[in-house]
C-alpha cells in the first residue's frame, strides 16, 4: 500500500509507499496557479501503471483513478464498503462464498463492455501474472480444481492452461463451452451468469477458512477490472509483466490518462461519457463512483524544498513528501496559504508502525532476560521528543492502533525503567558490569532522523552492557535482508550483506489493506517477512491463532485470539515496539471535496480524486 509524510520518516505500505498532505485555515487571500487541472507535487514515480503489477503508493495512487474494483472503502470509513463495479453483494452463512451482482451499464473508456466474464478474466490474470501484490488474492483463491498447496507441476500446468484461455477467448461473447468452464463449481472465481460472479474461498495459502477481511483485500488494485481485448492485442497474459500495460491505461474509472511522461509527471482527465454518471446521481453517498470534477496533474518533484515553496506560493493544490521532519511541519503550519492538520492515529498506523527486532536465534537475544532488559532500557519519550518533535505515539503490537482488535487487553507499552532493565540483565547469562561482550551490528533505514534514533538507542543500550554499531541501509536493502538466500535458505539479515549480520535492527510495516491479520501475518506468524529472518520468533500456538483469527467472524472469538497473540508476544519481549508517527494532511485551503481515508493511496490520503475541486469560497 504501502503516501504519508511521516513526521520524521518515510513510510511504505508493504510495498506501497505512504505519503501525506497537510491542512489549516489561511489568514489572507490565497490563490492557486491552476484551479483545473489541480496540480500536485509528488516525489516518487509509479512503479507500474498496470493494476495487477503496481505495488507502490505512487502506483496505487494513479491506477485507482482509472481502474475500478468490485467494491471500495465507504467514504472516510475504513471498515465498511460501497459497491463499485458490483451493484450489490452477499455472502453465504458460513462466509465461504461471496456473490457479486454486477452493474449492467459499465463500460471501459473505449466503449468495451464489462461483465462477469471480464471480471473472471481480470481476477485470473492477476493470479497468472503472479506479481508482488498477487499474494492478496492467493490468500484465498487458486486455479480451478486445485489449491495453493497442490502439486507444483499441476499448478504450473494450470497456469499455462489459464493463460491460454485468457489469451484466446472472446470475453464479451464467449462460446457455450467457454462459459461452462467459467461456471464450473471448481472455480475460485465462478461465473454464475453474465452479470453475476461468485468468489469461493478456501483454495489459497490460508487454507480452508472463510477469510474475515475479504472486502478489504479486494478493494485494492489487484482486483481491478481490465479490458481483455486491449490486453490480448498488446502482448497478452503471461507469468510476467506486460510492457504495454505498464505504460498505458484503459479502465472503467472516472479518469483517463491523457499524458504520461516518465520523467516529469502525468495528467488525468475526466472520462468522456463516463458510465456511472446516472448511477452516481442516484447514489450521491457513494463517492467512489462519482464523475471527476477536475483534471488532476501530478508533477514529479523530488526536492522537498521546492515542494514546500510550491505549496506556499499556490503553485500546487497539495504535495507529498518522501520525508517530512518536525521543522518543515512547523514551517508549513506558519504559512498563510497552507492548511496543516494532524490526522487520526489510524492514518499513522496504516502508513507504518516501527519497532526494534531482536533475533531470538542468536546470542544474546536467545536469552529472554536480555530481551526484557532491552525493552525497558529504551527511553521512548526521548526518541519521540528529539527525533519526532513530539509527533508520535507509543504502541503495543502486533496489531497497530486504530485497527480492529488492537491490544484488546489494554497492555501498557513497555515502560522506560533503567533499574528494571539492569535487574533483567543481571538475571541473564550476561550480568553487569560486563554485560554482553561483542559489539552487535544494528541496521537502521538511512533516512531522516533515524540516524539520530540509532545514536539514542546506542546510548540507551550501552547502559545495560549491550553495545551496538549502527549501520545505515537503504529501504531497498531492508526489503532484501528480510528474505532468505534462494540457494542456501540462509536469512540474508544474518549474513555479511550490507555490513551484517544484524541480530538487532529497525523494522516497520505498512498496510496493504486495513485488517489486523495483514499485520500478524507479517510480524507475528513464524514465517512472516518481518519475523522469520528478523525477530526469529516462532510460536506454534501463535501461528494457529493468526490463521484462526483470519477466518473468524465472531467478535468474541476474534477478541480472544488477538488478546492471546498480543499477550504471548508481549510476555516474550519479542520486539521493542517503538512508535506510530503522526501523519498530517497538507493542502491549499482552496482544495475542496477530497474524502480522507487512512487506506488512501493518492493525494491527499484519498482512495479516489474524482470529487476534488478548487474553490475560492
Amino acid at each position: 500500500m504501502l503516501i504519508v509524510v511521516v513526521v520524521a520518516i518515510v513510510v511504505i505500505v508493504s510495498g506501497a509507499a505512504a505519503y501525506i498532505v497537510l491542512t489549516r485555515p489561511a489568514t489572507q487571500a490565497c490563490t492557486l496557479t491552476s484551479m483545473n487541472p489541480l496540480i500536485f507535487d509528488q516525489p516518487e514515480k509509479p512503479d507500474s501503471l498496470d493494476p495487477h503489477v503496481t505495488f507502490s503508493t505512487p502506483g496505487w495512487g494513479i491506477v485507482q483513478q482509472v481502474y475500478q474494483s468490485l467494491v471500495n472503502y465507504n467514504g472516510t470509513d475504513y471498515q465498511t464498503y460501497v459497491p463499485v463495479l458490483a451493484a450489490s453483494y452477499s455472502h453465504s452463512p458460513d462466509y465461504f462464498n461471496w456473490t457479486f451482482h454486477l452493474r449492467q451499464d459499465v463500460r471501459f473508456s473505449n466503449g468495451d463492455p464489462f461483465n462477469a466474464y471480464v471480471m473472471w478474466f481480470s481476477l485470473n490474470r492477476a493470479l497468472v501474472m503472479n506479481q508482488a501484490g498477487s499474494f492478496i488474492l492467493q490468500e484465498n483463491f487458486w486455479y480451478p480444481g486445485l489449491n495453493y498447496y497442490s502439486d507444483a507441476n499441476a499448478s504450473a500446468n494450470a497456469s499455462l492452461w489459464m493463460a491460454n484461455n485468457l489469451n484466446t477467448w472472446n470475453f464479451v461473447n464467449p462460446t457455450p463451452s467457454q462459459i461452462a468452464v467459467m461456471e464450473a463449481g471448481n472455480n475460485s472465481f465462478q461465473v454464475i451468469d453474465q452479470y453475476t460472479i461468485q468468489l469461493n474461498m478456501g483454495a489459497g495459502y490460508l487454507g480452508m477458512i472463510p477469510y474475515t477481511y475479504l472486502l478489504a483485500s479486494i478493494a485494492g488494485p489487484i482486483a481491478s477490472a481490465v479490458d481483455p481485448a486491449v490486453i490480448q492485442a498488446h502482448g497478452g497474459v503471461t507469468n510476467n509483466t506486460n510492457d504495454f500495460m505498464s505504460l498505458n491505461m484503459l479502465g472503467t474509472g472516472p479518469f483517463v490518462l491523457t499524458n504520461y511522461n516518465q520523467a516529469t509527471g502525468y495528467l488525468l482527465s475526466p472520462t468522456p461519457g463516463y458510465w456511472a454518471t446516472s448511477d452516481a446521481a442516484a447514489a450521491p453517498w457513494n463517492n467512489i463512483i462519482q464523475p471527476a470534477r477536475s483534471s488532476i496533474q501530478i508533477d514529479f518533484q523530488p526536492l522537498p524544498n521546492l515542494a514546500v515553496s510550491d505549496l506556499k506560493t499556490g503553485q500546487v493544490a497539495g504535495a507529498s513528501f518522501a520525508y517530512l521532519g518536525p521543522s518543515t511541519i512547523n514551517d508549513l503550519k506558519a504559512a498563510a496559504c497552507v492548511q496543516v492538520q494532524a490526522t487520526n492515529l489510524v492514518f499513522g498506523s496504516t502508513a507504518g508502525g516501527w519497532w526494534i527486532y531482536m533475533n531470538q536465534g542468536v546470542a544474546p537475544f536467545n536469552d529472554i532476560n536480555v530481551r526484557a532488559a532491552v525493552v525497558h532500557a529504551i527511553n521512548y519519550q526521548e526518541i519521540i521528543d528529539v527525533a519526532f518533535g513530539g509527533f508520535a505515539t507509543r504502541w503495543v503490537g502486533p496489531v497497530p492502533p486504530g485497527y480492529p482488535y488492537y491490544n484488546p487487553a489494554n497492555l501498557t507499552p513497555y515502560p522506560y525503567d533503567l533499574s528494571l532493565a539492569r535487574q533483567e540483565m543481571n538475571a541473564s547469562a550476561y550480568p553487569l558490569p560486563n554485560g554482553y561482550g561483542p559489539t552487535l551490528n544494528y541496521e537502521y533505514i538511512d533516512l531522516g532522523d533515524w540516524a539520530e534514533v540509532a545514536q539514542l538507542l546506542k546510548s540507551d543500550l550501552a547502559k545495560i552492557g549491550v553495545k551496538i554499531n549502527p549501520v545505515g541501509i537503504s529501504l531497498d536493502d531492508l526489503y532484501t535482508i528480510q528474505t532468505q538466500d534462494p540457494t542456501t535458505a540462509e536469512c540474508i539479515a544474518q549474513t555479511t550483506y550490507k555490513g551484517g549480520p544484524f541480530p538487532i535492527g529497525q523494522e516497520f510495516y505498512t498496510s496493504d489493506y486495513i485488517a489486523p491479520d495483514d499485520w500478524t501475518q507479517n510480524n507475528a506468524i513464524s514465517y512472516g517477512s518481518a519475523n522469520m529472518c528478523m525477530a526469529g520468533y516462532a510460536n506454534t500456538t501463535v501461528d494457529n491463532l493468526v490463521i484462526d483469527a483470519a477466518g473468524q467472524s465472531n467478535p468474541a472469538n476474534l477478541t480472544a485470539d488477538y488478546t492471546a497473540i498480543t499477550k504471548a508476544m508481549y510476555d516474550n519481549y519479542t520486539v521493542a515496539w517503538l512508535v506510530i508517527p503522526t501523519q498530517f494532511q497538507v493542502t491549499s485551503p482552496l482544495l475542496k471535496g477530497f474524502v480522507s481515508n487512512p487506506m488512501g493511496a493518492a493525494l491527499p490520503f484519498v482512495v479516489m480524486q474524482n470529487t476534488e475541486y478548487a474553490s475560492a469560497s
